[in-house]
């Protein structure tokens, strides 16, 4: 061994700080599973946790000769400390799901024995699931693939002790780490650079354990140089403040979609985290903990030591509750607030639970038996949800094919409309006096007529935005209105039921489509068919009602009353959405708000299982809710 490798014997150190990062990791992860749109690289967190675990596991095991008795009896350890809480949580959840949630049930039993077995971020990839879109996801397990993947690389890592263990060098113990570290971070860079799919990358145990091996890497390095640097409390600290600038600042804008972050900012976020745990473990050798006796260092290191239940308790929590209660408790504080004590209470009776050093071999052996008949159950049941979801999907594409071919068609029916204008225009060059007085007749005529229709219903006047009992006047009123409509996945569907009441509808819908995506759409629709009288914008569904992306719809609508539809889902940023689009509607008299939130969130019935996108009746009063804000905005006067 190498002469600068000493042992441990300047202070006892407990790994408070340590305890404290994996704290604010944590609430990271939480944040962005809650918030994702207020923290959308709270994901990043999870590389903290694979970087602390190789560091921590690299330490336990430094200088120990494994034989396959002793990796068999660390195994076996590891799986008895880290598997049944998890499957007595899954039990618990499945259960509760099966008998009051089935669309719960029917997205995560699926996942339940993937995790115990170590395959979740495999089966994630093989089915195509993204972690970044869980709109309509109701997999309450869909974070356990970290436990799968933290499964496999413990098998890895003493696989690597293994047939390590006959190498003395400390810093051939690094080269060879840092060897096998490259090489997966290799294998991440040639996918990201072919532009593999995202969850390949994310989810991958070949493309992820690089951040375990650079935390084994970096207890090597502490060990090699700990007396070589010479380093003060206050350089220390400058480090630790940097290092946690790099580390928690690229939370607040990092998009886990984007392809390039997989192509070098992982890598340099890894080795920055790696290289922050390092100097936490020196500082706390050197200096002791002191912060953790503060109340906050205290809170942060409570939540630290509880990580582990805390972790696959906080997402179960927040899926139930959004769907049980979002619409129960309109106060967010305490929607919110009852998440944060519910977890924190579970997560102590997990610890009287499994925090022992004999567990009760019932609270092993019933869930486990449990989750196997449970999957049995589903096995025999059925998916429902995946089969509302196929039928929803075949709606999507019967929608798309209508709306193709009502696009052309109207496309067609413009430059018809075109050339007889033309036309007409040429006839007025050099008219007759015959033709002048026929034009002039007609026209007066087709105003009169709506005028006429207007003025003579006394119930052509603002009801209630909820009354769907259109008279006979209101109906003929909006079928001569021409109407352009830009929107996401919700709109497709709605495609027939709105061209009913408005035969003169050009409809652009793509699955996926947020706000900003909304002025160039709408620019390209102007520039190649036109814009009708009036703009129906339906986007904000996947995240996004910034007002700069608004005002440009209303700059490109050229003072035509624009219609913007809010909208009703489970995720966290729909308040947010919601709020902003009201905001800008009220700045801006040409902008109107069609409720669509209001009117759905007691009406379940009218969603598909997926609580985001319109059934088949749902559909028909999204139409009928638009066409009665249309006359209301219409009305005439008294």
């Amino acid at each position: 061994m190498e002469r600068n490798v000493k042992k441990l014997t300047k202070r006892k150190v407990s790994f408070r700080y340590l305890n404290i990062l994996r704290g604010l990791c944590l609430l990271a992860v939480s944040t962005y599973h809650l918030f994702g749109h207020a923290l959308p690289g709270g994901f990043l967190a999870v590389i903290g946790f694979l970087v602390m675990s190789g560091f921590l596991m690299e330490k336990a095991n430094f200088n120990r000769d494994l034989t396959p008795i002793d990796i068999f009896e660390s195994l076996k350890r590891k799986v008895k400390k880290i598997l049944p809480p998890i499957v007595f949580i899954m039990f618990v959840s499945l259960v509760i799901a099966l008998i009051f949630a089935r669309e719960i049930f029917d997205d995560s039993a699926k996942s339940s024995l993937a995790v115990v077995f170590g395959f979740e971020n495999i089966r994630q990839i093989i089915a195509g699931a993204s972690y970044f879109d869980r709109n309509g996801n109701f997999n309450i397990f869909v974070h356990l693939w970290y436990i799968a993947l933290y499964l496999q690389f413990i098998g890895i890592f003493y696989i690597v002790k293994y047939l390590g263990g006959m190498v003395k060098s400390i810093s051939l113990k690094i080269w060879m780490i840092f060897i096998l570290a490259i090489a997966s971070v290799a294998i991440s860079f040639y996918l990201a650079l072919t532009d593999s799919p995202i969850i390949r990358i994310y989810y991958g145990t070949d493309t992820r354990i690089y951040a375990f091996f650079f935390g084994m890497a970096f207890y090597l390095l502490y060990l090699k140089y700990r007396d070589r640097l010479e380093l003060n409390q206050n350089h220390l600290r400058i480090a630790i403040g940097i290092l946690g600038l790099c580390i928690f600042l690229p939370m607040f804008f990092i998009n886990g979609e984007n392809i390039w972050i997989y192509r070098s900012f992982f890598l340099v976020y890894t080795l920055s985290f790696a290289l922050l745990v390092a100097v936490l473990y020196k500082y706390e050798i050197e200096y002791g903990a002191g912060f953790s006796r503060t109340i906050l260092g205290g809170i942060l290191e409570y939540l630290g030591r509880r990580s582990f239940y805390l972790y696959i308790l906080q997402y179960v929590v927040q899926v139930f509750f959004a769907y049980f209660l979002i619409n129960l408790l309109e106060n967010k504080f305490l929607f919110y607030g009852l998440q944060v004590i519910w977890i924190i209470f579970m997560g102590e009776v997990c610890h009287i639970l499994f925090d022992r050093k004999r567990i009760n071999k019932y609270l092993i052996i019933v869930p486990l038996v449990g989750l196997a008949i449970l999957n049995a159950i589903s096995l025999a049941i059925g998916n429902q949800k995946e089969k509302d979801m196929a039928e929803l999907k075949a709606r999507f594409a019967q929608s798309e094919e209508e709306i193709k071919k009502n696009n052309e068609s109207f496309k067609t029916h413009n430059k018809d409309e075109e050339e007889k204008e033309k036309l007409d225009k040429d006839k007025k060059d050099s008219p007759s006096d015959d033709d002048e007085e026929k034009d002039k007749e007609e026209k007066d005529k087709d105003e009169d007529k709506k005028d006429e229709v207007k003025k003579s219903s006394k119930n052509f006047k603002e009801k209630a935005y909820d009354d769907f009992d259109f008279t006979e006047n209101e109906l003929f009123y909006v079928r001569d209105l021409h109407i352009t409509a830009v929107g996401d996945s919700v709109l497709i569907n709605i495609d027939k039921y709105l061209r009913a009441y408005v035969p003169n509808l050009y409809l652009d819908g793509k699955v996926g489509r947020d706000m900003p995506a909304g002025p160039e759409i709408l620019q390209n629709i102007k520039n190649n068919v036109g814009l009708g009288d009036i703009i129906l914008i339906s986007l904000g569904s996947n995240g996004s009602a910034n007002h700069k992306d608004m005002q440009a719809i209303m700059d490109i609508a050229d003072g035509r009353d624009v219609y913007f539809v809010n909208t009703s889902h489970l995720q966290s940023y729909m308040d947010k959405v919601n709020k902003d689009m009201k905001d800008f509607v009220d700045d801006n008299p040409k902008a109107h708000l069609i409720n669509w939130r209001e009117y759905v969130k007691d009406r379940p019935e009218l969603l598909a299982v997926d609580r985001t996108h319109p059934n088949v009746e749902g559909s028909q009063a999204y139409a009928d809710l638009v066409i009665r804000k249309i006359l209301n905005v219409n009305k005439v006067g008294e």
